[in-house]
């Protein structure tokens, strides 16, 4: 018999688990994930939470780890929209999940946490949060310091709700015990500065996690599985390091069957963009911490998470003895197909992940930046939405409502003018519903805008993206027409059925005296021509596309002056990616970053600026990159109207926006073609 592709190319990857009697299908886990319409307001599985942790389920996973859980309504909890599993009747629709998801041989489980001094009072009794000590959050929250009561009342919230997770059918639970939660704080040296038997020496550290620990495998018994979660390295000076941790788990051995090692503390800003890896890690940032653990001798099943997404880098891991198994989060929220695709040896058709933080700092409201107080955020942050979004994967957040919609009554011949990110998203949708799809692009490139990733180190997700959206479309039953400009008139020839417009926007320029000078050179264009520019830049605009330029221009060896006129750079950011960004261009010796700052004229020696006070002075630059905006191509996009009985603008023609607003309204755009009939 031969082998299958899988058998070929992943050994490892699609080994089984034997851990104690339990077999785990493969060696890829679902790592704690949370949608908060997975949850209605009791605290139930809704239908959307069905499908969205169901579709890991059936995508191939061996293991479902379901988010955090309402243990308590005391002082637990960081966020409200999570599972309840202090009500009996939650258990109707867990068992309901589990039932489904065991059909496919996945294995599932929830991750117990307690928030600790992270808790908000209104998602509790209003009572103040506790931790090791006593502080005071930056927020102002006051947060009191356990007693040995406090200990074993935690103990035993824990232990109800393992046991709810065991009678709701899950065959696991996984303790949170890192990234400064309760359970990390107690773990932590910098924030656990007890002097009792509960702080000090890492024994003592573990005493209370251990207690927890204990009193959940008593309530489950012994052949219930109990994973770990924890923090390898807390990368803040004083920290917790991989040595204590290894110490810690060997602590703990007896009691959990599964650990695995994730990084940072949240309660230090600088290490969430670690702890949640942004586009400037490289693949597999926190493998050396399970792989250290492994070389220490640690005798349970060692898993890896952090930036691992691709199939022959997990195989890697695992043939290289550096992990047991691996957890990806994101790679399953932008392909909950992953482990078949990779089963199947079908690794170049899985849809990556591009690591853009909406499905993390979206729903709540972490988008732009704050100047308010975490507690406040729900009343008066003015980006909350209460959804999470993905910008790869349009089903993200909304299967429910899309995964069922009525089937086209009328296959019809369909043109899509724009071969970016919107155009080719919008053609791969169409001919997947059946229609006949030409694709027509100006250039002799798929890719719109998104050509510049190539060019620049820390984007290389967005890259693979972009292969991967030509590649999908080669494959795809769509008749490419590269140097084809579409005109009305071609179009007139082909009597299509709709016409999908995706032509885009142009840099959008400031009315600024000088502008036009040679000098002189938008953004999006500098990419790919640096050579062309001069040894010193002004960079004009700093957004998150001004931010991102002057951390490229500088790799490439320009001396940068980035002007803003806002007393703040990338407000348009999303949170965790702003903060990494921030990071990196605090820390750059080539880049000097002027706030309150606007250009006021552009001169062939520099650009003129006017500071507080209206203070002008001449900046000398050899080049002046302007990254202003972007404006919609209307007039382009409005000569197809009225050529179809549907034409329909999406992406940047329609109106300026990221690629998650591209890439939906290009999915939605090609879902209601053919209704009519």
């Amino acid at each position: 018999m031969s082998k299958q592709p899988c058998e070929q190319l992943y050994p490892h990857l699609f080994t089984p688990l034997r851990v104690g009697g339990n077999v785990f299908k493969n060696r890829v886990f679902t790592a704690p994930t949370h949608l908060p319409i997975s949850i209605d307001n009791h605290g139930f599985f809704s239908r959307e939470g069905m499908t969205y942790y169901g579709n890991f389920a059936k995508g191939g996973s061996a293991a479902i780890h379901m988010g955090e859980v309402i243990m308590d309504r005391r002082n637990s909890l960081a966020h409200e929209d999570h599972m309840n599993l202090v009500d009996e009747s939650t258990l109707q629709t867990l068992n309901t999940f589990n039932e489904y998801a065991h059909i496919f041989g996945a294995k599932t489980s929830v991750e117990l946490n307690h928030s600790g001094q992270f808790a908000m009072p209104q998602f509790g009794d209003g009572s103040d949060p506790m931790g090791p000590v006593e502080m005071n959050m930056p927020a102002g929250t006051h947060v009191r310091a356990m007693n040995e009561e406090d200990m074993a009342y935690v103990a035993n919230i824990y232990a109800k709700a393992a046991n709810m997770a065991k009678r709701g059918g899950c065959d696991m639970v996984c303790m949170h015990y890192g990234h400064g939660w309760l359970m990390g704080a107690f773990l932590s040296p910098l924030v656990n500065t007890r002097t009792d038997r509960y702080g000090g020496s890492l024994e003592n550290r573990m005493r209370f996690p251990r207690q927890v620990l204990e009193a959940v495998r008593q309530a489950v018994g012994p052949d219930f599985l109990i994973e770990v979660r924890l923090s390898g390295d807390e990368y803040t000076k004083g920290g917790i390091v991989i040595e204590d941790t290894i110490e810690y788990v060997k602590m703990i051995e007896d009691l959990a069957d599964l650990v695995h090692f994730s990084a940072g503390n949240r309660l230090f800003p600088e290490t969430r963009a670690i702890m949640h890896p942004s586009h400037f890690l490289e693949e597999g940032h926190n493998v050396h911490l399970a792989a250290a653990a492994k070389k220490a001798g640690i005798k349970i099943p060692v898993g890896a998470i952090g930036s691992i997404q691709n199939p022959d880098y997990a195989e890697k891991v695992l043939a290289e003895g550096m992990a047991d198994y691996v957890l990806m989060a994101r790679g399953w929220v932008a392909d909950p197909d992953w482990g078949n695709k990779a089963r199947a040896g079908k690794a170049e058709d899985i849809r990556p992940c591009i690591k853009c933080f909406r499905c993390m700092d979206l729903a709540g409201g972490k988008r732009t930046v704050s100047r308010h107080n975490i507690a406040d955020y729900l009343t008066e942050f003015p980006t909350v939405t209460r959804r999470t979004e993905c910008s790869v994967n349009p089903l993200h957040g909304n299967a429910m409502c899309k995964i069922g919609f009525p089937q086209p009554k009328a296959k019809k011949r369909v043109a899509v003018v724009g071969g970016g990110p919107a155009g080719m998203v919008a053609a791969l949708t169409a001919a997947e519903r059946g229609h006949e799809v030409i694709l027509f692009e100006k250039t002799g490139t798929l890719g719109g805008q998104l050509h510049y990733a190539k060019h620049v180190w820390f984007k290389t997700d967005m890259e693979q993206y972009r292969q991967y959206l030509i590649r999908q479309v080669n494959k795809a039953p769509v008749d490419v027409r590269l140097n084809c400009e579409a005109t009305p008139e071609l179009l007139k020839t082909l009597m299509p059925g709709a016409v999908i417009v995706a032509v885009g926007a142009e840099p959008l320029i400031p009315r600024i005296p000088g502008v036009e000078g040679e000098n002189v050179v938008p953004a999006i264009s500098c990419y790919g021509r640096e050579d062309q520019l001069g040894n010193s830049v002004v960079l004009v605009g700093g957004g998150m596309v001004g931010c991102e330029t002057a951390l490229h221009l500088s790799s490439k060896g320009r001396k940068v002056t980035l002007v803003e006129m806002l007393d703040v750079l990338a407000p348009d950011g999303i949170y965790t990616e702003r903060l990494h960004t921030m990071e990196y261009l605090q820390k750059d010796p080539n880049i000097t970053v002027l706030t309150d700052t606007r250009c006021v004229e552009i001169h062939p020696k520099g650009a003129l600026v006017a500071g507080e006070g209206e203070k002008t002075w001449l900046i000398e630059a050899d080049s002046i990159v302007l990254s202003a905006g972007m404006k919609s191509l209307t007039a382009q996009s409005e000569v197809f109207n009225g050529l179809a009985f549907d034409v329909i603008p999406v992406g940047d023609c329609a109106k300026v926006g990221t690629i998650s607003s591209a890439t939906a309204a290009a999915y939605n755009a090609a879902l209601i073609i053919g209704l009519d009939g």
